[in-house]
Parts: C-alpha cells; sequence; structure tokens
C-alpha cells in the first residue's frame, strides 16, 4: 500500500514512529509531509527512517484560492462554538483559549475579555449549523488536490486531524473530494475534547480507547461505527523499558537521601498553570509542615514540562550524570531553600532518564499532564489536587482533567485541598494500589492486551482498506491560469495605489495598482507573461524553494507561493518598487510563503549604484558595475541610488537560506553577472529548473552558455519587447508519462 502521511509537528510523526517503521517494515510505501518546516528535523527523519519506500516532500502551508483568508476565520469561530454545547460547561478555559484564538484572527489586539462575546445555547446552536454549512460551501482547494494526486495514495493519514483553525481540514477536504480514503490518527489522550471542533469529517478514526470512541460521538457527532480501537503506540517504546539503576545510584548523584521515600513532581503545561512555581512553593510548604514524617521528610524532585522553562534566576544548573546511564544528563538547581527538595531536567530526547525518576520514586503529584500515563505504565500512585487561583486555572476547567481520576474510573487520586491531598499522599506512600493502577493503564492505553500497540495499528491500518475504498478523482483543478487583474484606469499613481489588483475572479491573489504595473494594463485587465506562468505551471509544486530575482511588485513570487504552494524568495532591490513588493505580501497575508529580500545581485560584493531607466525606484535598472560614491556631477540624483550588492552564493550561505530548485532571473541586461555570483548554486544537486528573461533576445548568449555549462539544456521561449525574451533551462529532460496526463487532466485535457 502506498500511505501519504501529513503530521502537522514532528512530535505527530514521533507519536507514530514504531508505526512507520512497522508499515515500512512490511514493505509499504511511506510519504511523509510535515506542515511546519525544518530542514534539520527533515535530514534526522531521513537517517531514522533509511528505507527505499519511505519519502519526505513538502507540503502546502496554506490554501491558495479565493477562500485563503475566509477558511481559517470560519473555522476558527467553530471552535469558539463548540464550547458553548453541554458537556464544556465547566471547561471555562478551553472557551477561553478558542475566544483568544478566534479574535487573533479578527485582528484584535485589545486584551481579551472572555464575556465579551456570549451565546444562549439555542443561538450556540444555530450558529454552530450555519457554520457547518459554510464549512459545506467551502470547496476543495486546488493547490491541495494537485498535491494528493501527485503523491497518488491508497490512503491519506493526518494527525491530528483536528486543531484550532486546523489546515488539515482543507487536506481532509480534498482528499475526499479526490475519492482517496483519508483517515485520522488520534495523537493525543485529550485532542478530542482540546483542540476545537472536528471541521471534516475522515473516513476513519483510530483511537486509544473506548472513551474516545464516546468523544468522538458526543462531542463531534462522529459515527461510533467509524471508529477503530487500536490503542497507543506512542507508548510502546515506555512500556518496554526497565530499569538500569539502583536507587542508591539513582537518588545520590542528586544528593538526596535513598533511604528517605521520594515525591516526584510533574509539572503541567503552561496553559494548565501559568504560574506553576507559585503553587508547586505553596505546596512544598504544606509537605514540610505536615506531621505524618513519611511524608514531612521525604526528597522531593520537581520534573519541569519541557515546554516551559523552571530555570534558576541566577547562574547555571549544575549538571548531572550517571555511570550506569551515559546516554543520558540531568541539569539539576535548588531554588525552594530546601536540602531534600530540587528541581531536575534530563535529556528529553532520553525516555531512559523519565523512566528512572518515576521507577524510583514512590509516589507522583501532578496538577494535569500526560506524563500521569507514563507514571501509570510505571505502577506509581499519582494524587492531584485542585489548584485554585489563576496560578493553575487550566487544571479543573478542561474536560481531560477528570479522565484519570478514581472518581470516574481511573487511578489518581484526587483532593479538593491541600488537608485532604496530604492524607491521600500518606496513603499512597505506605499503600500503593498497584492493580488498580495496572488495569486502568491497560484499559486506556492497550486495550486488546498487554503488547505492543504499533504492529495493531499497522494491522488495523492496512486490513482496513480495499482497492475498492478509492474512486477515480472527479475532479481536478490543480493548475492556475494566467487569468487578467481587472482594474479601472486610474491616473495617478495615489489613485492607482488605492486600488487592488485581483488574479482572476476566484483565485484570491490581489496586488496594488501602483505606476509599475501600469505597462500591463489594456482594456482594464492587467496581462500577465505567459512564459512565466506556463514555466511557473509546469516546475513548481508544493514544497518548492523559488527564487525570484527581479521580481518587482512580486506578482510571480505571490503565485508560486499562493497558487502552486511554493516557498519564494523575492529580490528586488529598486527601494520604491521594493516597498510595494512587501505591501503586496502584506496584502495577500504571504509572509508564510514570501522571503523579500533587497539585495541586487551580480558577481561582486559592496556598495553599489543602481541605476533606473525609468522613474527612480522603479523595478526598471540595472546594477552598474562600479562602486558607490557620493557625487554632484552629471548624474541626476533621482535616477540613481546606493544598494548593497551580493553575489547568490555568498547570500545563501551568509543567511542560511534553503537552496532552491528553481529560479527566475528578470533583468535589463547583464543577467551572466547574476550567474557568474551562483557558480556554486549552479552546479548544485537541488536546482532542476531556470527561466531568465532579458529584454533583447541577443542578450541570451552569454547566459545560454554559462547554464549549458553547468549541465543545463535551454529551450527558446521567444518573447516580446513589453515582457521581454524568456528561455527555459532544465538540468533533466522535460517531464513527460504519469505527471503530463495528470496536468493535462487538470486543465480539463481528459
Amino acid at each position: 500500500m502506498r500511505f501519504l502521511f501529513i503530521a502537522k509537528q514532528k512530535k505527530n510523526v514521533d507519536t507514530f514512529e514504531t508505526t512507520i517503521a512497522e508499515l515500512l517494515a512490511r514493505g509499504h510505501h511511506i510519504t511523509l509531509a510535515v506542515q511546519q518546516r525544518d530542514a534539520g528535523r527533515d535530514r534526522r527523519l531521513a537517517e531514522r527512517f533509511a528505507n527505499a519506500n519511505f519519502v519526505q516532500v513538502a507540503c502546502p502551508e496554506a490554501r491558495g484560492d479565493a477562500w485563503r483568508r475566509i477558511a481559517p476565520l470560519v473555522r476558527s469561530t467553530r471552535d469558539w462554538a463548540q464550547y458553548y454545547q453541554t458537556p464544556y460547561a465547566r471547561a471555562g478555559k478551553l472557551h477561553q483559549r478558542a475566544l483568544a484564538r478566534l479574535l487573533r484572527e479578527l485582528g484584535s489586539t485589545a486584551p481579551l475579555d472572555v464575556t465579551a462575546l456570549q451565546l444562549n445555547p439555542p443561538g450556540a446552536v444555530h450558529l454552530r449549523d450555519a457554520l457547518a454549512k459554510i464549512e459545506d460551501a467551502i470547496p476543495s482547494d486546488p493547490i491541495h488536490e494537485e498535491f494528493i494526486a501527485v503523491h497518488a495514495p491508497d490512503v491519506v493519514l493526518v494527525s491530528p486531524g483536528l486543531h484550532f483553525g486546523s489546515g488539515q481540514t482543507d487536506f481532509i477536504k480534498s482528499a475526499r473530494a479526490a475519492g482517496v480514503p483519508v483517515w485520522m490518527l488520534l495523537f493525543s489522550w485529550d485532542n478530542l475534547s482540546t483542540k476545537g471542533a472536528l471541521h471534516v469529517a475522515p473516513d476513519r478514526m483510530f483511537v486509544w480507547n473506548a472513551r474516545q470512541v464516546r468523544e468522538a460521538e458526543e462531542l463531534h457527532g462522529y459515527p461510533a461505527s467509524q471508529v477503530t480501537v487500536v490503542g497507543a503506540p506512542r507508548f510502546d517504546e515506555f512500556f518496554a523499558l526497565r530499569s538500569v539503576l539502583s536507587r542508591q545510584d539513582f537518588l545520590t548523584p542528586l544528593q538526596l537521601d535513598p533511604a528517605r521515600r521520594t515525591i516526584l513532581y510533574l509539572c503541567s503545561s503552561r496553559f494548565i498553570a501559568g504560574d506553576e512555581p507559585a503553587f508547586i512553593h505553596e505546596w512544598l510548604t504544606r509537605v514540610r509542615s505536615s506531621g505524618v514524617d513519611v511524608v514531612r521528610d521525604s526528597n522531593v524532585v520537581v520534573r519541569p514540562h519541557p515546554d516551559v522553562s523552571f530555570e534558576p534566576a541566577n547562574g547555571e544548573p549544575q549538571s548531572v550524570t550517571w555511570p550506569g546511564l551515559p546516554q543520558a544528563t540531568g541539569w539539576m538547581h535548588r531554588p525552594f531553600d530546601d536540602d531534600r527538595a530540587i528541581v531536575l531536567r534530563t535529556t528529553y530526547s532520553t525516555p531512559q532518564a523519565f523512566f528512572e525518576c518515576l521507577h524510583h520514586a514512590d509516589a507522583i503529584v501532578a496538577l494535569n499532564t500526560s506524563a500521569e500515563l507514563e507514571a501509570g505504565i510505571v505502577g506509581r500512585p499519582v494524587l492531584t489536587v485542585l489548584a485554585t487561583g489563576e496560578a493553575a486555572d487550566g487544571q479543573a476547567h478542561t474536560l481531560h482533567f477528570d479522565y484519570l481520576l478514581r472518581d470516574h474510573g481511573g487511578f489518581v487520586r484526587f483532593s479538593s485541598d491541600l488537608a485532604g491531598h496530604l492524607d491521600e499522599l500518606r496513603t499512597a506512600l505506605s499503600t500503593p494500589d498497584h492493580d488498580r493502577i495496572r488495569s486502568f493503564v491497560m484499559e486506556f492505553l492497550r486495550p486488546h492486551g498487554d503488547r505492543p500497540v504499533a504492529p495493531l495499528l499497522a494491522d488495523a491500518l492496512t486490513e482496513t482498506w480495499s482497492p475498492q475504498d478509492s474512486d477515480a478523482p472527479d475532479r481536478h483543478r490543480g493548475s492556475f491560469d494566467a487569468e487578467r487583474l481587472q482594474i479601472a484606469e486610474p491616473e495617478t499613481r495615489s489613485e492607482l495605489a488605492a486600488k487592488q489588483l485581483t488574479l482572476g475572479t476566484a483565485s484570491g491573489v490581489s496586488v496594488l495598482a501602483t505606476a509599475e504595473t501600469r505597462r500591463f494594463r489594456q482594456r482594464g485587465h492587467l496581462r500577465l507573461d505567459p512564459a512565466v506562468t506556463g514555466w511557473l505551471d509546469d516546475i513548481v509544486t508544493p514544497g518548492t524553494v523559488f527564487y525570484d530575482v527581479g521580481a518587482g511588485v512580486g506578482t510571480y513570487s505571490l503565485l508560486a507561493a499562493l497558487k502552486r504552494g511554493a516557498l519564494a524568495v523575492a529580490f528586488e532591490p529598486g527601494f520604491a518598487v521594493y516597498r510595494t513588493l512587501c505591501e503586496n505580501v502584506r496584502l495577500n497575508d504571504a509572509a508564510h510563503g514570501v522571503i523579500a529580500l533587497p539585495i541586487a545581485l551580480g558577481d561582486r560584493i559592496g556598495v553599489f549604484e543602481l541605476e533606473f531607466s525609468g522613474p527612480s525606484g522603479s523595478e526598471r535598472h540595472l546594477l552598474r558595475n562600479q562602486a558607490w560614491r557620493p557625487r554632484h556631477e552629471t548624474i541626476d540624483a533621482r535616477r540613481g541610488q546606493p544598494v548593497c550588492a551580493d553575489r547568490l552564493d555568498d547570500v545563501i550561505t551568509r543567511y542560511k537560506l534553503p537552496v532552491p530548485s528553481a529560479i527566475r532571473i528578470s533583468v535589463s541586461r547583464e543577467g551572466e553577472r547574476i550567474l557568474a555570483g551562483a557558480g556554486s548554486l549552479l552546479r548544485s544537486a537541488p536546482l532542476r529548473a531556470a527561466l531568465v528573461t532579458l529584454a533583447r533576445p541577443d542578450q541570451a548568449q552569454r547566459v545560454t552558455r554559462l547554464l549549458q555549462s553547468a549541465g543545463f539544456r535551454a529551450t527558446d521561449l521567444g518573447g516580446t519587447d513589453d515582457f521581454g525574451y524568456s528561455t527555459r533551462f532544465d538540468r533533466e529532460p522535460r517531464a513527460s508519462g504519469r505527471w503530463q496526463r495528470l496536468k493535462s487532466s487538470m486543465r480539463g485535457g481528459g
């Protein structure tokens, strides 16, 4: 089978790492796309899954159509309305977070007022129904459809599948539109209750346990018949761990007495506890004042949450190592003025270190954290106490706080105040209830018995699918056409700047109507160069890194980023047109996909003179091959500017830019000087295609020689005096076969 696995973050991949490895070992194909880009992470994943059947690809980061801005707003509003359902009556913290995200989506910078928007229950039902109908009306996005079609999976897997304003909704929607089954892998124990609404239902959902089946049905209206219970593969490694250190070997380097009982305090995320150290100080004071020796005299180890800093205010934490644990390092400090209480952070990439912390603890205390589940796996009693006040206002004001409590069938001992908590702590230290802990952990994490879950999930994924599940895509809209931009005929720059030019009736891409666009307007339309748009359509796919040298106002950078899913790096040194370029990026909310750089590229480094053949600061300019210096003779100061010039090779190295696979160079003349400063880039394997547009066809000879010497094949595309004359360069022969047929079908060619 061919799986296309779309993960929001690396941690989603880590959760299903053992499942991916299991599928690869069985000969299945995995194409992995992680929405949050990170080159270092990609290298590590490639090393982890060193298999010919494993490939990593980039995926669209946002929609490319006119719904690009509207869809996130609709979904953020629906996420907020989700928390007006009856089960969320006490989940004020979740409601507050959803409202904060909605207000940010609306552009509000005012302080959060949780009472600013209130709905009565009937109004909330009407709003949720209306938003669901709007979601139904939002079409599948062409660039997402093309991304899925290009990789031709048997099944699309998404994780986490739902998240505030989730961009994964568009992958689910486009997979279903393409007739490809799409399945959601539940990432964490609280995702169904804390991450908003399920905007578009996947075809199937794979969850941990029966409780999550009920959550899917009661909170999201998702049919229980389409939910498969497999367990939690993320804990397979933890279940397999065994202690390698004696109690003395573990506690002695921490300067704690192995003869005393040890309490491990597990910190929660910032969402749960905004100022947890304040609560810990209060809790520790009560522990030390207890009248029970076993409680009062215990060692206390506080383990910070991975996402929350808990470092000493002055100085550095003390480094700790354990001879029997050579791969792990600890960092310890004592902020409590208490010789028997420490804060200990261990290497997060070494789960054995965390296992030892749990194993050598006699009891665990936590407010509300998934680490309580690891404590249960190790068999340690876990206690929680209701923390009042703002220090931990996200503790009880969520649904998942109740899931692990003994009163709700779990194993965590709950106390409503510190006095009761200390009594429970004495009991837990004296008579831990191992059988109850074991029973709940197996039901919650391994409902099919005490065996690794990854093979069970791999079985479920492969056995659920059948060839009949995949239908032929009923529509493809993956390529943009060079539609014309409709505007009136303003006369002055100020009038122009007040207008926006929209690419087509449903493209969702706009540019400001400034003087630079004037020469391309004809009868109310802005013409695009068909050579450039055709090349973009053929070469640029989701995840392509595209350099646009001589970007002008950014029209083609925006097309590449928003309509083709690329990361565009736009070089434009003209100061006035660069400002317009930046405004166009801002206008389209395209900062995630376009990097604008005011650098003039050439074969020398320094401050040189940029000479304009049109209005000062415009895109019609030439980098003079002489250093700039102040002077008052012949040249008109309004027709030139000093500019920082650099070699493209050096720019890539200095700023650690991603190496492009496609580059467009559009200059009046002397394009060979830009290429001369990019010798290393031209020889690099990632660069596969280039398009060079010059003012006259006879200027292309030297450029062609340089690129041919670097292994490129040239194709003359012709041109006009208006747009310039373009030559296409390809490292390999033009694409053919399935990819070309896909492109043809997307254009309606059958």
